[in-house]
């Protein structure tokens, strides 16, 4: 049966299948176009190159559709049920199981050899979504917190999540199947990320260990 499905869908899927295997270097435009039943020149018509084709599918591949979320709370919204909207928005797409599968093994590919497509994805996505986080939190935290425990606390709020998207074979042989499977449940994981982040930033106003600490430890000689 003909796939009646736009050209530049056809090829997003057909090369992000064949990027996630082989990668940039070494997929083809002819073997892409093949794949998605296209004539040669349709990489150039629709993407302009393979290198703007790769970025355009990792994009797909790390965003849903393609496309930026956007994140609002209505006004006057406490702080922690902003963070609780904002992290379960992000775990949504994190256990997101219709999605292909070449759309995680091109995003590990890319995250292990990175390309001018993560620094796409940062400037696209990525970047705009971690500071809107930022702003989210920065009530949450100390007013004389610094710029880099600030940073700290979102980057332990992002990894929590993208724990369940990245290390799910790991998961797996941790707990078994059937224990990892029960887990994989939006309500649950949301709010213990919630809790346990809450937990953290109200525990914000105690020294930092990682900021207190002496940045380097003397050894003395020791002499025969």
């Amino acid at each position: 049966m003909e796939d009646r499905r736009d050209p530049k869908d056809l090829l997003l899927d057909a090369a992000g299948e064949i990027f996630a295997e082989k990668g940039l270097e070494e997929a083809t435009v002819r073997e892409i176009c093949g794949k998605a039943g296209l004539n040669v020149a349709a990489v150039n018509y629709y993407f302009r190159d393979k290198k703007a084709l790769y970025i355009e599918a990792v994009k797909l591949a790390h965003c849903t559709g393609g496309q930026t979320p956007q994140f609002e709370a209505p006004a006057g919204t406490p702080p922690e049920e902003v963070l609780e909207a904002f992290i379960r928005q992000m775990m949504g797409m994190m256990l997101d199981d219709v999605r292909p599968t070449w759309h995680l093994e091109l995003m590990m590919r890319e995250m292990a050899r990175p390309t001018e497509a993560c620094v796409e994805l940062v400037r696209s996505f990525i970047g705009p979504m971690f500071e809107t986080l930022k702003q989210i939190i920065r009530p949450l935290l100390p007013s004389e917190i610094s710029p880099l425990d600030l940073n700290l606390h979102a980057f332990s709020i992002v990894a929590q999540c993208l724990l369940y998207r990245y290390h799910r074979p790991v998961g797996r042989i941790l707990v078994g199947e059937d224990g990892y499977t029960t887990l994989m449940d939006l309500d649950r994981l949301t709010r213990h990320i919630t809790d346990f982040s809450l937990a953290a930033l109200h525990g914000a106003s105690r020294p930092s260990r990682a900021t207190s600490a002496s940045p380097s430890v003397s050894h003395q000689e020791t002499k025969p």
